[in-house]
């Protein structure tokens, strides 16, 4: 029989943490009440937060919950103690909430399975972004501004540049993704994480890009090819080298099955940015395979469907207003959004 270990909160904070602090962050990330958070603080000790973990899971979530401020004991059980798991976090609905979020992720081959979360963490991963910016400004800055010019260069290589962009491209942003959980765990964040993953994961790193090239070719077949056959069915012909915007006004007025190709492009685009949005970060920091790490990036975004629409918004709107003073608030705006991505996957897929 495999043993079976629980996490118990000792009722201890790390050194250097006030209690507010430590609540904030709960609250934050879990989406509790601060005051419910806070009082778990102060009258939980000695309370098992999960129960019946393998010491994978034992040590994953015990990692988490320190470097959210707790100091936990992680303690083996056997049978007649088990149930002792059943006081874990009764700190009412929150407490509840919490511990589901606490949920065992071992679904295939020990892959994170994704979770779902209340739709105000959509803000809540960009306050968490805003937290770990703000400790290390310069270096997450100069980081992001490096990813974006290293991308911008490779794209002026005629033909090669693009492949050269959408093979690097998860590479870099695993590595930044790897340098934002070192310093959620009490690490400092450096410029030089911007290539660990091209030094930990090359190869698996690489083939998301080339799976996403390749379905990214394929949604384009498949939109063209759906074009072509509209345009033949209606008996007009046109060079796409003189197409004239203007002329596809009239074709779409007399031919309203010329917008079918652009809902096509949209209803096959959405999905493949889904599958690619946490891909980078699940084969760097889960050591999922590149095609399950597809699978749960969708899944992950699927059922999480609000809390994104929240995000989005919001992103939107910081994009839009560091765009206003000659794009210098984007300096700002691009590192925390670029954060928030992997708040948004440490919420889904590890806590």
């Amino acid at each position: 029989m495999t043993s079976q270990y629980r996490i118990r909160f000792s009722g201890n904070l790390l050194p250097g943490q006030e209690p507010r602090d430590v609540a904030n962050r709960l609250a934050v990330r879990f989406g509790m009440d601060v005051e419910a958070a806070h009082d778990l603080i102060l009258k939980g000790s000695g309370r098992v937060i999960k129960h019946g973990l393998t010491v994978k899971e034992a040590e994953r979530y015990g990692a988490e919950l320190t470097a959210s401020g707790l100091v936990i004991e992680i303690e083996s059980q056997d049978e007649t103690s088990a149930s002792d798991g059943a006081s874990v976090l009764a700190a009412g609905s929150h407490g509840s909430h919490f511990a589901s979020l606490l949920q065992a992720r071992d679904d295939e081959a020990g892959s994170p399975a994704p979770s779902s979360v209340p739709i105000g963490r959509g803000w809540g991963w960009i306050a968490d972004a805003w937290s770990l910016f703000r400790q290390r400004p310069w270096a997450w800055i100069g980081a992001v501004l490096l990813f974006y010019l290293i991308l911008m260069v490779l794209s002026l290589v005629p033909v090669l540049g693009g492949l050269a962009t959408t093979i690097l491209g998860p590479m870099l942003s695993a590595g930044l993704m790897i340098g934002a959980h070192a310093q959620a765990r009490g690490d400092d964040f450096r410029v030089g994480y911007l290539f660990a993953g091209v030094s930990n994961k090359p190869g698996p790193l690489a083939l998301v890009g080339g799976v996403y090239l390749l379905l990214g070719i394929g949604v384009v077949l498949v939109v063209a090819a759906l074009f072509v056959g509209i345009m033949a069915s209606t008996g007009v012909a046109m060079d796409a080298a003189t197409l004239d915007p203007n002329d596809l006004d009239s074709l779409m007025a007399m031919s309203p099955m010329l917008a079918l190709p652009f809902l096509v492009l949209m209803l096959l685009g959405i999905p493949l940015a889904m599958a690619v949005f946490f891909a980078p970060s699940l084969v760097a920091l889960s050591d999922v395979p590149v095609l399950r790490a597809f699978r749960l990036s969708f899944l992950g975004c699927l059922k999480n469907i609000l809390p994104f629409l929240v995000f989005s918004l919001v992103a939107i709107a910081m994009v839009l207003l560091g765009s206003i003073p000659f794009m210098l608030g984007l300096i700002l705006v691009l590192p925390i959004l670029t954060i928030a991505i992997y708040a948004a996957y440490r919420d889904i897929f590890l806590l």
